[in-house]
């Protein structure tokens, strides 16, 4: 799952704890570029939101083993300076179907 908020749902933080599911917790302004940028057909842009954490340096737990280690950890993201400001990469993404509430 990629979310920018998951709420206070108990039963998701304990699949998520015990490893029986992935997360990626992303901005929720990332997370919209992200998925305008698949739609679009741009397959990456970078955005100054993120530089200086854990999601520029990796290691954020996106899936955890039943011991509580962590299985899987997000990558390092790359890094370019554009006029003197840090940017971070991030890849878009494209959904199979979409569900909106207006």
């Amino acid at each position: 799952m990629i979310s920018s908020y998951v709420g206070e749902n108990a039963e998701f933080g304990r699949q998520y704890l015990s490893g029986e599911l992935e997360l990626e917790l992303t901005p929720q302004g990332t997370l919209a570029e992200r998925i305008r940028a698949g739609g679009a057909g741009i397959p990456a842009f970078f955005t100054p939101t993120g530089y200086g954490t854990l999601i520029q340096e990796g290691g954020s737990p996106i899936k955890y083993n039943k011991d509580g280690t962590i299985a899987i950890a997000s990558e390092r993201r790359e890094v370019r300076e554009f006029n003197g400001r840090h940017y971070l990469m991030e890849k878009a993404i494209t959904g199979d179907f979409a569900l909106v509430k207006a």
